[in-house]
């Protein structure tokens, strides 16, 4: 969003009025200008990934090539809706949604593509994808008032360990729990999750035991090997529940690293008549993916009824740095607006308007590398990809 040049408010530090200052001020105004349309494009097209529903493959036969086409493409409709829908909107919420008319439907599409496509005379095989609008979407939910999230996690690298007669399996094979989980479809929600190959580096990298016990070194190297934000340990057992006979599958969840992990989740799920443990497995599997993403969406809900601000100082080097944060802040669900109040040499300090509390902020900032602390009188934000920790105030020294 383009900032009204009476919103400016530039100062330089400790520095005399005089031609330099003047040179400066003019370079700021117009290069801020210049820059702030140059990388618009590119942000917007970034925040839409979330409302981007891709791979929807139809299979439609009817009385003519015509009518198969044209039912397969209003069923990609509503399959591509249902997808973004389970991506976006807490489980136990899904059902106040109503079914849609077409027109409805296409009110939420901002455009739908083919990627592939065989026909014969009766039938229509196609692999397409939609571009939904958020703005829409936003406001057919909260029509409804639906609890949805859009922030987008970095990936997170699940390690499965499976415990059996008093050892613990990882890169064992077989590994039944590692079975399961590679036989679950990848995720299509707000958290990506990525399985270890079980190669060499990775046995170099951890045992299961170092993996059961939670070794935090050695789970951060694996980790960021992976190019994952966090770790998840997933321990699975077989045991007998004492006071019903039961047979059970329990599995215990724990986090480690990435903002906004912290914290472990245990779930039973009992053999049903005619199930194996390795079906079991599936299901849990299946349902501890389910859960990973409930969380994800429960702790970051979009709070429309919330709206708080904060001014934090940033130190940059130059100005194509600015741009490019402000590329990434963009892409924040959160963020309602982002505000310039002041520049200097150095510094520059913006207002952030945002839905929700800092917290989630600071959760949805992490996900683009992005910082938010606490200092003595602002707060302070810094891209965690610039190296070490310097503030605003040492940088500007």
């Amino acid at each position: 969003m383009k900032v009204p040049k009476s919103s400016y408010r530039l100062r330089i530090a400790n520095a005399r009025p005089n031609l330099n200052a003047v040179v400066i001020f003019r370079f700021w105004f117009v290069a801020l200008g210049i820059l702030s349309f140059l990388g618009s494009a590119g942000a917007r097209a970034q925040t839409a990934d979330v409302y981007t529903v891709t791979g929807v493959s139809v299979d439609i036969t009817a009385a003519a090539a015509a009518a198969a086409r044209k039912q397969a493409i209003e069923e990609g409709h509503r399959l591509a809706l249902n997808r973004l829908l389970q991506r976006l909107v807490l489980r136990e919420h899904l059902n106040r949604i109503p079914t849609l008319t077409r027109a409805e439907l296409d009110s939420l599409v901002l455009s739908f593509g083919i990627d592939s496509e065989r026909r014969s005379s009766v039938r229509y095989i196609g692999d397409l994808r939609f571009q939904f609008g958020r703005a829409g979407v936003r406001a057919f939910l909260q029509k409804l008032n639906v609890g949805f999230a859009e922030t987008r996690s970095k990936n997170i690298l699940l390690l499965p360990v499976y415990s059996v007669a008093g050892a613990s399996l990882l890169w064992d094979d077989p590994n039944p729990w590692l079975n399961a989980w590679n036989q679950i479809s990848p995720s299509d929600g707000l958290v990506p999750i990525r399985l270890p190959a079980g190669d060499l580096t990775d046995i170099r990298d951890i045992t299961a035991e170092q993996a059961a016990s939670g070794n935090e070194r050695q789970l951060t190297l694996i980790a960021e090997r992976y190019g994952a934000h966090a770790a998840l340990v997933a321990k699975a057992s077989q045991d007998l529940d004492p006071a019903t006979g039961t047979t059970m599958i329990n599995v215990a969840t724990r986090y480690f690293g990435g903002g906004g992990w912290e914290s472990t989740v245990i779930q039973s799920f009992a053999f049903g008549e005619g199930e194996t443990a390795e079906t079991v497995l599936v299901r849990a599997a299946q349902e501890v993916s389910r859960q990973i993403e409930e969380d994800w969406k429960r702790g970051n809900l979009l709070r429309f009824d919330r709206s708080s601000e904060l001014i934090a100082d940033l130190a940059i080097e130059d100005l194509r740095e600015w741009v490019e944060i402000r590329q990434r802040l963009r892409q924040i669900a959160f963020l309602r607006n982002t505000q310039l109040v002041s520049v200097s040499r150095r510094q520059m300090s913006v207002r952030l308007s945002f839905f929700g509390d800092a917290q989630q902020l600071r959760v949805a900032l992490d996900q683009r590398d992005l910082v938010l602390e606490q200092s003595e009188v602002n707060w302070t934000l810094r891209d965690r990809r610039t190296g070490p920790d310097v503030t605003p105030a040492e940088k500007e020294r």
